[in-house]
């Protein structure tokens, strides 16, 4: 059997308990104020705020570490009003 590798978190950074409690209490709040939207703004989002949400939820855990998540975004309307029909 081979030995796992170890791989360092490069980017981690380790709080005082005091700035993880803020950090704690500040997301708290944020998720407080999310709310089931049933009625969505007609404004375009920016392309670069919805790479920058794909990218993120692309390095989301999965089973065994596969991430097999697969996104599309779509911008033209009648394509839109076609996937909803």
């Amino acid at each position: 059997m081979i030995k796992p590798t170890f791989v360092s978190h490069i980017s981690y950074r380790e709080y005082s308990r005091q700035e993880m409690k803020k950090r704690a209490s500040d997301f708290r709040k944020e998720m407080q104020r999310r709310r089931s939207v049933r009625h969505f703004s007609n404004r375009p989002v920016p392309k670069e705020i919805i790479e920058n949400c794909l990218i993120v939820a692309g390095s989301a855990p999965s089973g065994a570490n596969l991430q097999p998540w697969f996104f599309v975004a779509v911008r033209e309307a009648q394509i839109k009003h076609q996937i909803r029909i």
